[in-house]
């Protein structure tokens, strides 16, 4: 029968700075099925690196080691794994339990990685801790169990995936007498059940217990001989049931990584939150000023849709961006009478613009007063909210009648007294209020007051004679914006005999103000993914943290059977799932910052649309796998027996 561990001429060296130190040399061992074998030496002897190296934990240097006849000496990490997972169980001295996890967890760890069902993963658990006294500790943490306990969990985790090969490194070093007796009846029994049991010990009273004693010195086995006193006494335990549950699937595989991943997180709650607020502020930053954009732009569409569709302006050069002096004049009242003869044209207004400030009893404000026809308050929708627009005999007569904006009316008259028949002084000289409008369209908050007056009055009491700054009209509603424009530049340029003026219609103004708002979006959404950025490096540098914190536990993980890729998956998942949190409590922080905007201001609300959300939820999750990969890879690739070393 071919042994179950074999080992022929196995050194391992170690790198100092620059020199080379041996510690195990030309090693050759063999153990069989079923042995109770310890290994007894001084500190420094070799002995932990022989059980490493047995335990598929370590690679030699040179040499060969088989178990159950598969070649190690050369296997990749995977197969390290494997083997770990199907036929090696380890008993550690200093137990290596996982704090944040409750007894029935860290008995159940090796089985994660296998193909073992759910439900007998539960069974095998409690049928193990029945049997070693632990059926009612399941549920408590290591904190909250005893040293023996603990040791008694760590011996129910070997056993979990039914190994063949138990290792015992000190079993006994961190107990007390009764404790240290109880494990050595435990081990007993399970070497009487079939097990093949490997103890490391210095302790010659522990060795002598064994079937069979192999002494290491200085890297070397200078004895290896049987013993007669061993010990069988005590309780029977049945063995777990042996068993190759094989590899999880993929799907499992990244189900109980999933399950891993938040378990870990809930262990580490502070970690994780520091890790999510980068991304918290991120996500919250972009989704609200996406919110804010798409707000504004419902609320500017709104109030443009309220001029209706059927108004034109006319104003004087080729474009909003080429005024040009020499067509300043390009517009005049003769433009005004020609269009007022087109039976599609239902009014016209022409628009002459002068800053100046308004006094009345200590109160002033600079104003925006456009001189207008009486037709101008009907064309552009102008609401009274208290007395009436001017005449078409105030218009001719230019009488210094002026109507005034809500703006205008609670900056003037803040005690709240009636407007209407109240004499204003303008440049020196008294005009009468006979009307109060609003004005639909956008709302310029913090903008000048405005003012509406004859547009004769305007020029023979203000400014003078000034050109025409441009020229409205309300067109049939039969007629679309564009043949509008198009019949009106028509009549025009046979009146002028050149293409001196522009026209602008309700509908390109909402285009340009929709570019507008897209563009500032886009800024204010570019500015706001920076802190995502800066969240993800954040997440990442945490997460190098967390590895270098957690090396004991993926030591762990990696001694009993999880493979690398388990590992790199698991703190991948973990990166993920806190980017991905972090994204929903960005996401349900920005609602709930909306909810306050809404609470001060009644001028425009968020608006919060799927997509903005759905984006930064995926793009969260995508920063959780970027920035999240070097500290898997990094985790990945630790050594299990340097990573174990690390408390």
């Amino acid at each position: 029968m071919q042994p179950i561990i074999e080992l022929h001429r196995v050194s391992r060296e170690f790198t100092a700075g620059t020199q080379k130190i041996r510690v195990l040399n030309a090693v050759s061992l063999s153990i069989e099925q079923g042995e109770m074998v310890a290994i007894v030496g001084a500190s420094g002897s070799g002995k932990s690196t022989l059980m490493n190296i047995i335990g598929c934990l370590d690679k030699p240097t040179t040499g060969e080691v088989y178990i159950a006849g598969t070649p190690v000496h050369d296997a990749d990490s995977a197969l390290l794994a494997e083997l770990r997972s199907r036929y090696l169980g380890f008993i550690f001295q200093r137990y290596h339990l996982m704090p944040y996890l409750t007894a029935q967890e860290n008995i159940a760890i090796p089985a994660l990685y296998t193909a073992m069902p759910e439900d007998e993963r539960i069974a095998r658990t409690q049928a193990l801790a029945e049997k070693l006294g632990l059926g009612n500790r399941l549920h408590h943490r290591p904190a909250q169990l005893s040293g023996g306990q603990q040791q008694r969990v760590s011996i129910c985790r070997a056993l979990i995936n039914g190994a063949k090969v138990i290792l015992a490194d000190e079993p006994t070093g961190a107990l007390d007498s009764v404790s240290g007796k109880a494990l050595m009846d435990v081990l007993h029994q399970l070497h009487a059940t079939g097990h093949t049991v490997i103890i490391v010990t210095h302790d010659l009273k522990i060795a002598q217990q064994a079937q069979r004693i192999v002494e290491i010195s200085d890297g070397k086995i200078i004895a290896d001989t049987r013993s007669t006193s061993s010990n069988n006494d005590g309780p029977t335990y049945l063995p777990t049931p042996e068993r190759d549950n094989g590899r999880a699937s993929l799907g499992r595989s990244l189900y109980e990584s999933v399950r891993m991943a938040w378990r870990s997180l809930l262990g580490h709650r502070l970690r994780a939150f520091l890790s999510m607020l980068g991304i918290i502020i991120g996500i919250s930053s972009v989704v609200s000023s996406m919110a804010v954009g798409e707000g504004a732009r419902q609320a500017i569409m709104s109030e443009i849709g309220k001029l209706g569709t059927t108004t034109l302006e006319i104003r004087p050069g080729t474009g909003w961006g080429e005024k040009r002096p020499e067509m300043e004049r390009a517009l005049s009242l003769d433009d005004i009478h020609t269009l007022q003869q087109q039976s599609w044209i239902l009014g016209v207004s022409p628009i002459v613009s002068s800053m100046n400030i308004i006094v009345r009893k200590g109160y002033d404000s600079s104003t925006m007063f456009s001189g207008v026809s009486q037709d101008y308050f009907t064309l552009q929708g102008l609401r009274f909210v208290q007395g009436n627009g001017f005449t078409r005999r105030d218009v001719a007569e230019g009488e210094p009648v002026l109507v005034i904006d809500e703006t205008g009316r609670d900056t003037l008259f803040p005690e709240g007294d009636d407007p209407l028949g109240q004499i204003v002084q303008i440049a020196g000289a008294p005009w009468r209020i006979i009307g109060v409008a609003s004005k639909p369209g956008p709302k310029v908050v913090g903008g000048f007051m405005s003012a509406w007056i004859p547009y004769t009055a305007l020029q023979q009491r203000i400014t003078g004679e000034k050109p025409l700054e441009a020229i409205t009209l309300r067109f049939a509603d039969t007629l679309t914006p564009q043949e509008a424009a198009s019949r009106t530049e028509r009549l025009l340029l046979r009146e002028h005999g050149k293409k001196d003026f522009f026209t602008q219609t309700d509908d390109q103004l909402a285009s340009a103000l929709q570019k507008t708002s897209d563009s500032m979006s886009l800024l204010i959404t570019a500015i706001a993914a920076i802190s995502l950025l800066v969240g993800g490096v954040g997440v990442m540098n945490i997460m190098l943290v967390s590895v270098t914190k957690r090396t004991h536990e993926i030591g762990i993980r990696l001694s009993v059977g999880a493979r690398p890729s388990d590992i790199m998956n698991q703190f991948l998942i973990e990166a993920v799932m806190i980017c991905t949190l972090g994204g929903i409590t960005g996401v349900l922080g920005s609602w709930l910052f909306g909810s306050l905007f809404s609470l001060f201001t009644d001028e425009f609300s968020m608006v919060f649309t799927a997509s903005p959300v759905v984006m930064a939820c995926g793009f969260s999750a995508l920063i959780g796998l970027t920035f999240g990969y070097f500290p898997a890879r990094r985790a990945a690739r630790l050594n299990p027996t340097e990573a174990l070393a690390r408390e």
